[in-house]
C-alpha cells in the first residue's frame, strides 16, 4: 500500500513505535519509521538507571540519538520514565551506604527530573511520570507495590512527581503507565488510585495501558469498557507498550515447547487481536496514541521474557522488516473510518 499507519490513522489518534538509539542507523527501520509512525518512544535509555548510572553523571548519548532523529523528522517523543520500581541505578536508595533519607530521596528524584526534562523538553509532548505503582498480586492491603519509592517516601511520592513535573514542563501530558490495567482487579485499582489523584487536584492527564497482550486476549469489549472507565474519569488514554505474544503468560517454559518457526495460526489470531484494538481505539475520543513496543520481530525483548531465548513474532513486521498481513488491514480499516 502506498500510505502507512500512521496515514490511515490520522483522524483517530498517532501510531508510534518504541525505539533505542542504535537502531536510529538501521536503514530499514528509518524507512518504516517515516511510513508508519508519527511518534517514538525510547524504550529503555531514558529510564533513570540507564540514563543517570550515578550520581553526578548523565549518560545521554543514546537518548540525544533518538532526540535527534526525532527533531530532524519532526516527531514527537513520548518520555519513558520518570518513577519506576526497575531499572534503578544502585546509588539511588542508598547514602553512605545505608537507606537514604525521605527528604534526599525526594531531592535525588526532582533533580533528575529536572536535569531529563530541560534536555528533551522541546521534543517530548508526553511523560510516563509514574510507571507501575500499583500490584494487587504482591503490594500493600491497597494495592500499592512495595517497591524502594514506596517504602522510604511512601505514596505521597506520587503526586508530588506529577506536581513537579507540571512546574517543570507545563505544557506537556502527563500520564500513569501501567500493564494489567485493561480489566479486573488491577483496573479496579487503577480507576480507584487515579480517581484519588484527580480529586486532590494532582495534574494528572492520562492513563497509559500498555497492552503486553497474548494472540487470544483481549476481545474488543475488554478494550471498549477500559476505555469507557478511564474516559469517564476524564483522562486521555494512550496504549503505550503494544505487543501481541504468540504465547500466553505461562505457557511454554521449557525449550521442547517452543515454536520453530513462526506460528502462522497464531499469527492470524494476533491479526484479530491487533484489529480489536484499533477498532475500539478509534470508538473513543480519548484516545490519543497506540504504540508499538518494538518496530519488527528481529527485535523484541519478549524474546528473552518472561521465558529467555524463546523466539516471539509480536510486532506489526516481521524479521525482515516486512508488512505481515494485518498492515495491510488496518491501513483498510483506517481509511474507511476516516470517511465516516
Amino acid at each position: 500500500m502506498s500510505i502507512g499507519l500512521k496515514e490511515a490513522w490520522k483522524h483517530s489518534f498517532h501510531v508510534g513505535a518504541s525505539v533505542c538509539g542504535k537502531m536510529m542507523k538501521i536503514p530499514e527501520v528509518d524507512a518504516l519509521i517515516k511510513k508508519h509512525f508519527s511518534t517514538l518512544t525510547v524504550e529503555n535509555e531514558m529510564k533513570f538507571g540507564p540514563v543517570h548510572p550515578e550520581e553526578n553523571r548523565y549518560k545521554w548519548d543514546n537518548c540525544d540519538l533518538v532526540a535527534n532523529y526525532a527533531r530532524k523528522n519532526s516527531m514527537p517523543i513520548r518520555g519513558h520514565v520518570m518513577l519506576w520500581h526497575n531499572q534503578n541505578p544502585s546509588w539511588l536508595f542508598l547514602d553512605n551506604g545505608e537507606t537514604v533519607s525521605k527528604s534526599k530521596l525526594y531531592k535525588r528524584l526532582e533533580d533528575h527530573m529536572a536535569q531529563v526534562v530541560n534536555r528533551y523538553n522541546d521534543v517530548v509532548y508526553s511523560w510516563d511520570v509514574l510507571n507501575e505503582v500499583i500490584d494487587v498480586d504482591k503490594g500493600d492491603e491497597n494495592g500499592f507495590r512495595l517497591s524502594d519509592w514506596y517504602k522510604i517516601c511512601g505514596k505521597e511520592i506520587y503526586a508530588f512527581a506529577f506536581k513537579k513535573m507540571k512546574e517543570l514542563c507545563p505544557k506537556a501530558k502527563l500520564f500513569y503507565n501501567d500493564y494489567n490495567n485493561e480489566s479486573g482487579k488491577k483496573m479496579d485499582v487503577s480507576l480507584d488510585f487515579l480517581s484519588e489523584l484527580l480529586d486532590a487536584g494532582v495534574p494528572i492527564d492520562g492513563v497509559g495501558i500498555q497492552a503486553h497482550w497474548y494472540y487470544n486476549f483481549p476481545n474488543e469489549e475488554i478494550i471498549k469498557n477500559a476505555i469507557e472507565k478511564y474516559s469517564k474519569l476524564g483522562l486521555e488514554i494512550e496504549f503505550t507498550e503494544v505487543d501481541i505474544s504468540v504465547y500466553e503468560w505461562s505457557e511454554a517454559r521449557e525449550k521442547s515447547q517452543f515454536f520453530n518457526s513462526r506460528p502462522e495460526e497464531r499469527i492470524a489470531e494476533q491479526a484479530k487481536t491487533y484489529m480489536n484494538l484499533f477498532r475500539a481505539a478509534s470508538s473513543s475520543p480519548s484516545v490519543k496514541n497506540i504504540t508499538t513496543w518494538g518496530v519488527a520481530d528481529n527485535y523484541t525483548w519478549l524474546d528473552d521474557f518472561p521465558v529467555p531465548e524463546r523466539k516471539n513474532w509480536p510486532l506489526l513486521f516481521d524479521e525482515n522488516y516486512k508488512e505481515k498481513l494485518v498492515v495491510s488491514s488496518l491501513i483498510e480499516e483506517g481509511q474507511k473510518r476516516s470517511k465516516k
